[in-house]
């Protein structure tokens, strides 16, 4: 058993071997201060992909997802919304874990809160200050990552800058270094998160969560790391410099980003306002359908939401179930062989091995319902009903689809 895909860090083609051990991945997570929208599912839909194949092949993995419950944008809405940061956080923690269900996302081990690890986050900022590459600008202590480690981090220039997700008046990474600094704390007072630091009372940058929820939960450097595209930078970027300054080694052993759901030719964001909600696309598809759709691109590639292509997925979707059950309806027998769907299960597998082919995944099980369609009598030979009822269950945990459930069931 070997999953080989590209690793975003080094740009070759990396392989996940099975191992005695638990496959150590950490994702990150949510900043819950709104609903989530189709590019986070995207996102969290090609990691539970890596968890159902590991699944099936016996491999167990160890999965670690961040939940950032306090940050800018959140005590700013909860201000305007009349509730204290927590309060904010909570409600669309609970929010962001029903539609984490509904999608059919197998639950990660751990999902720690960034609340919860202040106290470690503070005590890696400190060591990082240790260093003699920490200042201020203003009420902001930065880090500033030693350029004897560029070489082994993400390669800061115009390809990093063009997936780069910026802050306000700072400039791209390829054009001034102090665009790729670490925020290690910022100076803030309530009703903004803050706690009692030994720079006054404040609130600890983002990348810091991340780094000390792996450090604790799985080690450095973790086996497989991912999110976004747009995840590459900052955040990706200042996890490894603090790994490469605290542990000499990058966060992780491999990293996988996935590609960006764009509306309008613009990646679907809440800050701009062009996104569709996760629970109305839900209701509107149901969750083997929204997850045909998502994934039928290359994982890496970018999606364009258009309405009329993802009702469009959900009617190939439903024919393809329709002809799924009908193939086990029929009691007398049949033109179809339970060799090969035997053969379309080893095909599939085959396709997440090669460089974690899942678009390729969905062309075997489109050709499958055509052959269906084509067949003259679509049933399976007398005998085959266990085995092959036994098959598509197993294709349903691989990809996480509903074949042979209820009809009109996610």
């Amino acid at each position: 058993m070997t999953l080989a895909f590209r690793d975003s860090l080094t740009g070759k083609r990396r392989a996940i071997p099975s191992s005695s051990r638990p496959v150590t991945l950490y994702v990150c997570g949510p900043t819950v201060y709104a609903g989530a929208h189709v590019g986070h599912a995207r996102t969290y839909l090609y990691f539970d992909l890596l968890r159902r194949y590991f699944r099936d092949r016996g491999q167990a993995v160890h999965h670690v997802m961040n939940i950032t419950d306090f940050e800018d944008k959140l005590s700013q809405r909860a201000t305007g919304l009349g509730l204290t940061w927590r309060e904010l956080a909570r409600r669309e923690e609970r929010r962001f874990m029903r539609d984490f269900r509904r999608l059919g996302l197998l639950p990660p081990d751990a999902t720690p809160r960034a609340s919860e690890f202040v106290g470690e986050m503070i005590r890696y900022a400190e060591l990082l200050t240790r260093s003699g590459r920490s200042s201020w600008d203003d009420d902001e202590l930065y880090f500033d990552p030693d350029p004897s480690t560029d070489a082994r981090n993400f390669p800061v220039g115009r390809t990093l800058s063009e997936h780069a997700v910026l802050e306000a008046g700072r400039p791209p990474p390829g054009e001034d270094p102090r665009a790729r600094r670490v925020l290690l704390w910022r100076r803030q007072t309530p009703p903004a998160a803050s706690w009692n630091g030994p720079w006054g009372r404040g609130a600890p940058g983002w990348t810091l969560e991340c780094y000390a929820m792996a450090r604790r939960y799985l080690g450095i450097p973790v086996d497989l790391h991912g999110g976004g595209t747009d995840l590459v930078f900052p955040h990706h970027f200042a996890e490894n410099a603090v790994a490469l300054t605290l542990d000499h080694r990058p966060f992780a052993r491999r990293f996988l980003h996935t590609g960006f759901v764009t509306q309008g030719g613009r990646k679907m964001s809440k800050s701009v306002g062009n996104l569709v909600p996760l629970t109305d696309a839900l209701d509107r598809y149901g969750a083997s359908a929204l997850r045909w759709y998502l994934l039928s691109p290359r994982y890496n590639a970018r999606l364009e939401w258009e309405e009329t292509a993802a009702a469009r997925a959900k009617g190939e979707f439903d024919e393809l179930r329709r002809r799924v059950r009908r193939t086990l309806a029929v009691g007398q027998g049949g033109s179809l062989h339970g060799r090969d769907l035997e053969r379309l299960f080893h095909r599939v597998v085959r396709r997440f091995e090669d460089g974690f082919g899942i678009d390729g995944v969905i062309e075997e099980l489109r050709e499958w319902s055509d052959r269906i369609g084509r067949a003259q009598t679509p049933g399976f030979e007398r005998g085959a009903g266990p085995t092959v009822r036994a098959l598509y269950r197993r294709l349903e945990r691989l990809v996480g689809v509903s074949l042979i459930g209820p009809a009109g069931r996610g």
